[in-house]
């Protein structure tokens, strides 16, 4: 017999030119029948197989000489890479698949095809197992048939295929397989669907898995629906970049239903941050920052901190969000000529213009870069009066946390110019003089 599996999809895992097939291999029953299908569907395939070992059983060695003798007898090449787990660390399923995938980029190159084994009833056990921990339409499509995977692709092209069809495909070709007996032990979650609970489904409802399978393919077609309405949603709001991220008009949030808002929220922070808001996340968003002013409130998903500012929802890479400390010393900046990096990985350079920025006859003494610490005044250019800093910031609409980080220049201990807000008006380039304007240049730029 063979698989059942669509021809169309077999065309699809051909690997690039000059590029391997290279399938993931435990020695189980399921990735030993794709392995040896794979030999005899395509031999002319650059194949190759690559087996991790745990090193949490003490069969583990034993397992890898009987997944070597196996692909010698196939005329495949096997790579086996020893991983070492720290069996105290927390979740061992997790640890273990963590490390399973960063052994399989260790060999992949570019254009290389990764074909793992999961079959009907692993998805249909991912979706109950996701479905008891709250998922939603994302985490209810369970294991996608095909993803990217560093420079390479990853394939799953047996998840229309069922466990039973496996087990018969093995006894035609009288295949032998590893049998972990970690897999019996219903402590782990999965172990206790697949022994505890899918048999009593199938006791009611015979297709159980092809049921489940097929919802997880409802499910990712779902999503893909709402990250279509979801992109359709933020190009509408008019997305802007901002120092350290990016900014959303909060009354057009505000006016999208709870489901809408939410649904674009999660897309944005994915988008921008690789970072999936949780529910409660979501909610805090809605409670302080949405639906009121949300002065001083910040929501944290992960690396990213949600900040309300003039009628703007900013969305900021927190590790960029450095602060001066009191006692922040100030930096010389000699050669004005040359760029100067600041703490926090943000930069200060001035560029040659006439009758704008400070002015040239100003700079031969160079300039000292310092940040706010209390009282000081600036009489813009063109103003009649000084004003203190703090109110001029405020007037200039600079976010609230990005107050403190502002670079003061000075020039023999007076304050010349703020970052490249504005030049005050003792050191301003007049009509048709040299000088020499500011840019700020924020880390955020080099992301």
């Amino acid at each position: 017999m063979t698989l059942t599996i669509n021809p169309a999809r077999l065309d699809n895992l051909q690997p690039d030119a000059g590029a391997c097939g290279w399938v993931g291999f435990s020695g189980g029953l399921d990735s030993t029948v794709l392995l040896h299908w794979l030999r005899q569907a395509r031999p002319a395939w650059p194949l190759k197989a690559v087996h991790v070992n745990h090193g949490l059983s003490p069969n583990a060695d034993q397992w890898q000489q009987q997944c070597e003798q196996f692909c010698r007898e196939l005329g495949v090449e096997l790579h086996v890479v020893k991983v070492a787990l720290d069996t105290a660390a927390g979740n061992l399923e997790a640890l273990a698949r963590d490390a399973r995938y960063e052994a399989f980029t260790q060999v992949l190159n570019e254009g290389d095809v990764l074909l793992l084994a999961q079959h009907q009833d692993d998805q249909a056990e991912t979706v109950l197992y996701r479905l008891l921990r709250g998922a939603g339409a994302r985490g209810l499509a369970a294991m996608a048939t095909e993803r990217p995977l560093g420079a390479a692709r990853l394939y799953r092209p047996l998840l229309e295929v069922s466990r039973a069809e496996l087990e018969a495909y093995a006894k035609e070709h009288a295949l032998s397989w590893v049998d972990d007996e970690s897999n019996t032990d219903v402590r782990f979650d999965r172990n206790y669907l697949r022994h505890r609970v899918m048999p009593a489904l199938r006791e009611r409802w015979p297709a159980a898995a092809r049921s489940l399978a097929d919802s997880a393919e409802l499910n990712r077609s779902n999503d893909t629906l709402l990250s279509e309405y979801a992109a359709a949603d933020l190009q509408a709001l008019a997305e802007q970049t901002v120092a350290m991220g990016f900014c959303l008009p909060v009354a057009a949030l505000g006016a999208m239903s709870a489901p809408r808002r939410h649904n674009l929220l999660r897309y944005w922070l994915e988008l921008r941050f690789n970072q999936l808001p949780t529910r409660k996340a979501l909610a805090e968003i809605d409670s302080q920052l949405v639906q009121s002013e949300g002065h001083g409130a910040e929501v944290i998903a992960g690396p990213v901190s949600l900040q309300r500012f003039n009628q703007k929802l900013y969305a900021l890479h927190l590790p960029l969000q450095w602060q001066p400390e009191q006692s922040q010393p100030a930096i010389e900046w000699g050669d004005t000529a040359q760029p100067l990096m600041l703490p926090g990985g943000d930069a200060l350079t001035l560029t040659p213009v006439t009758g704008a920025g400070i002015a040239l006859k100003w700079l031969s003494a160079g300039l000292q870069v310092q940040w706010r610490v209390g009282g000081e005044r600036c009489q813009p250019a063109g103003r009649v009066h000084s004003q203190s800093l703090k109110k001029l910031l405020q007037e200039y609409q600079i976010p609230t946390w990005l107050r403190p980080r502002v670079p003061l220049l000075y020039i023999n201990g007076e304050l010349a110019a703020v970052a490249d807000y504005w030049v005050c008006q003792r050191f301003a380039a007049t009509d048709g003089e040299p000088g020499r304007e500011c840019c700020w240049q924020w880390s955020a730029e080099k992301l």
